[in-house]
């Protein structure tokens, strides 16, 4: 099979929901009848921590109660079967109308099942153990999961401790922050773990064409930005308290402070001059070494820099394409304001896909020339 055309908008998708043991996630138990695609959606979200959630509208009493739900989607004329994920049912709230019984079934991914299992002691991680070890250990510990790659390799200098209570998705997020990994959970429903990568530094998957006459994408685009309240000055604040001795009135406190500034240059377009008014990022500080003018207006400037890079995203509907958080796509824009056209490389930052019919996605893309690092758990 050949290259598909996702723009094929005469395709025909077909959705089915597998039941799967819950023991087994290789183990399929029976397809689930009865479900009103129309009314049932998947949902995903890059900073979400459970990554993926759904909801399935059923008629009748089909489900085999505990069973995992696998969601399918397939088009026959091209021979194509892909899994769009492995959920588990949190809640299956019933209704009996017309003499039939209706389910409304909640749908979270499995990561979620790690963040309802608590440790029930502290948990030890002894000096000089790997953060992939200690991963496996608490999968391990879950039962019934299994977790596929490897973080970057990270050994601790020193011994640690996971208190009680603490849910095992909490202590994996933990060890991926040590080491600098993503944390997700596959379509089949196993965790997975691999090195971050920056989202500008990824191959886009695809392009979605705002000018194609394919009609893959739908009429209404919507764009934020956050270049009115983006800071175009930073003041670092240092004070601290010394105590000076000798004087006719014997020892005194005498507060200190040191402070630097930055300001962003003229042309740029959330400069004062330019946006009518300034937006001050007043940073106090705990410690400044070393205690010098000096340090503060750098640090100040560093500030700025990080918070220089303006955040712009995209939310638009299209038909299906093959694409979930964490993907990086094109999106080209055609016309609009200087600066927001052409080919704009974005996150998937969250899918609402509905899985009735041409099976439509609400999309928000985020630039990546704005991924903060520290989103990325």
């Amino acid at each position: 099979m050949g290259a598909l055309d996702w723009t094929d908008a005469a395709k025909v998708n077909r959705v089915r929901v597998l039941m799967v043991d819950p023991r087994d996630p290789s183990r399929v138990l029976g397809e689930l009848k009865g479900v009103d695609l129309s009314s049932s959606s998947l949902d995903c979200g890059y900073y979400s921590d459970t990554r993926t959630s759904g909801k399935l509208a059923v008629l009748g009493d089909g489900w085999i109660r505990g069973s995992m739900l696998r969601i399918v989607h397939e088009i026959p004329e091209w021979g194509y079967s892909n899994v769009l994920g492995t959920y588990i049912v949190t809640d299956d709230g019933a209704r009996r109308d017309a003499g039939a019984w209706h389910y409304d079934m909640t749908l979270q991914s499995r990561l979620y099942g790690l963040s309802t299992d608590r440790l029930d002691a502290p948990w030890t991680i002894a000096a000089n153990a790997y953060a992939e070890t200690v991963m496996r250990q608490i999968i391990d510990g879950a039962e019934f999961y299994d977790m596929v790659g490897a973080p970057n390799v990270f050994r601790f200098k020193a011994a640690q401790i996971l208190d009680t209570g603490t849910s095992r998705l909490s202590a994996l997020f933990a060890m991926t922050n040590v080491s600098r990994s993503r944390l997700d959970v596959s379509p089949m429903g196993a965790v997975t773990v691999e090195p971050y990568v920056e989202p500008k530094a990824r191959t886009p998957k695809l392009r979605i064409d705002l000018h194609s006459s394919k009609g893959v994408a739908q009429d209404g685009l919507t764009r934020t930005t956050n270049w009115l309240t983006m800071p175009d000055e930073v003041v670092i604040s240092y004070k601290w308290t010394e105590t000076t001795s000798g004087g006719p009135q014997g020892s005194q406190s005498v507060q200190r402070e040191i402070h630097g500034s930055a300001t962003v240059w003229q042309q740029g377009h959330q400069h004062r001059s330019n946006r009518g008014y300034r937006v001050t990022d007043f940073i106090e500080v705990r410690d400044l070494q070393p205690a010098t003018a000096a340090r503060a207006q750098q640090l100040a400037r560093e500030y700025l820099e990080r918070d220089s890079g303006e955040s712009i995203e995209w939310q638009l509907t299209t038909l299906y394409l093959p694409v979930w958080e964490g993907d990086v796509v094109e999106l080209y824009v055609p016309d609009g304001q200087e600066g927001y056209t052409g080919i704009r490389k974005c996150l998937v930052k969250s899918v609402s896909l509905n899985l009735g019919g041409a099976m439509t996605m609400q999309l928000t893309l985020k630039e990546t020339s704005n991924v903060e690092e520290e989103e990325v758990e």
